[in-house]
């Protein structure tokens, strides 16, 4: 499996974003919040950090917690 970094998640998330800003998808405003907020956290890290899924949570090769899927 390829290594997943913030590059892998800020593409998909990206365009899951515009879908959702051009009408394309509508999630709840949970997940439009979550979607929002994951994008501008991961265009502030580096490429290249690797990304880490433990359950519902998204971290950094730190241990730092990126962020959390809603409910």
């Amino acid at each position: 499996m390829a290594k997943l970094d913030v590059q892998h998640f800020l593409g998909i998330y990206q365009l899951r974003k515009r879908m959702q800003d051009d009408g394309i998808t509508n999630p709840g405003n949970d997940m439009k919040r979550f979607t929002r907020e994951f994008v501008e956290k991961l265009s502030k890290m580096p490429l290249e950090e690797e990304v880490r899924i433990e359950g519902k949570s998204f971290f950094d090769s730190k241990e730092n917690l990126i962020v959390t899927l809603p409910r």
